[in-house]
């Protein structure tokens, strides 16, 4: 039987694990609890780094990563600091810094990603699977129990389902998430030329932060596209889940205490969270408090931010984890997505590796986990 391997969860991290297997030719089955492709959409863009690109040109078909750069948004080069006048304190980066096919880094969309990394995997993904337990088989291998009754089985599995994992749970039930008392308000706000004339150049070439009083701070982003004509856009479901649309992201974030009851703030609606942002920031820069006045409503949320309990090294077998699943980070970093492709592409290799017949499958995973432990181990995931 040939060596195969199951994936739980199509998020970022599950898809370009299994593209990379499967360009590769080695046997992967991908299993999702959501019930269709459309199911999991998520408004706002992501930055991917150059070793995020890098990865994954490493695992994606060429004609895919061709799709991915040509979905992704105008390039950021530069990173701002300024106080909470808008007055600048530092620059780093080029503006003028060309875009490279693969070593630069890409404003990307979620919902515009998502859809390059389902391409060509119409037979790999099973949809309306929600994970319940694994099971060890005799002879090595392993299998995946569902709630519809169905199962699984499989010579390696491995967990890709996200901060909430059901595989984490069951391997390293002492690998609990963290509530960091932080939170992060977001919102939307339509890129047009009112817009930017509210923000200094540098946003338009990166991104900046504000810093103001009481440990408050502003992150602030514009996502432009090159060209709309490369994206399927979808402008009926609004701003948030418009995919094309050029916009500015602002968001606040503070702890809890710092803006009131935490239940009361997460039972409110976008028009009154916009306020708690206003309030929030009294006295900031009058172009800000601008800004927030012309966010889209339905695109303002609030996030709690959590972290993950650092974990030992566990023993190696035939279950592992990759991305969220093992080393959930607060989105501050700006590294949960381009954390979670390169476990995706170092696990793959290796399990390419093995299927060749050039390294055991110990050697593949276990190797696997301590390659990414110096990428994890400064946000959450210690040896």
């Amino acid at each position: 039987m040939p060596f195969h391997v199951l994936v739980i969860g199509g998020g970022i991290g599950g898809l370009t694990f299994a593209q990379g297997l499967r360009k590769s030719g080695v046997s992967v089955a991908l299993y999702e609890r959501d019930r269709a492709k459309g199911d999991r959409l998520q408004g706002y863009r992501i930055h991917i780094t150059p070793k995020g690109c890098r990865a994954l040109h490493d695992c994606l078909p060429p004609e895919l990563y061709d799709r991915f750069v040509a979905t992704s948004g105008k390039p950021n080069t530069t990173l701002g600091f300024y106080d909470d006048r808008l007055r600048e304190l530092l620059v780093i980066g080029d503006e003028n810094a060309p875009e490279h096919y693969i070593d630069s880094f890409k404003s990307v969309s979620r919902i515009s990603l998502r859809e390059v990394l389902l391409s060509g995997l119409d037979d790999v993904v099973n949809y309306g699977k929600t994970f319940t337990r694994y099971e060890q088989l005799p002879g090595g291998r392993v299998r995946a129990h569902f709630e519809d009754g169905t199962h699984a089985d499989g010579d390696l599995l491995v967990a890709a389902d996200g901060v909430g994992s059901r595989v984490r749970k069951q391997l390293l039930p002492h690998a609990e998430r963290q509530d960091t008392g932080a939170l992060s308000v977001s919102a939307k706000v339509p890129l047009d030329d009112e817009t930017r004339s509210l923000l200094p150049p540098q946003l338009f070439a990166g991104s900046g932060f504000l810093f103001g009083p009481q440990g408050k701070t502003v992150f602030l982003a514009a996502h432009e596209f090159r060209s709309r004509s490369s994206v399927a856009r979808k402008p009926e479901a609004g701003l948030l889940m418009d995919n094309a649309a050029d916009y500015i992201m602002w968001n606040i974030v503070t702890t809890w205490e710092r803006l009131g009851d935490r239940d009361k703030l997460e039972r409110m609606d976008g028009a009154e969270l916009q306020q708690v942002a206003f309030e929030a920031t009294e006295g900031w820069t009058p172009q800000l408090r601008k800004l927030i006045a012309r966010s889209d409503l339905d695109s303002i949320s609030i996030f709690p931010l959590k972290t993950s309990t650092p974990v030992k090294g566990w023993e190696t077998g035939n279950v592992t984890l990759i991305g969220d699943a093992i080393h959930n980070m607060p989105p501050t970093a700006g590294v949960g997505a381009n954390t979670a492709i390169l476990d995706a592409q170092l696990l793959s290799r290796n399990l390419i590796e093995y299927a060749g017949g050039r390294m055991s499958l110990a050697e593949a995973v276990g190797g696997s986990r301590r390659g990414r432990y110096p990428c994890a181990s400064r946000v959450g995931l210690r040896r």
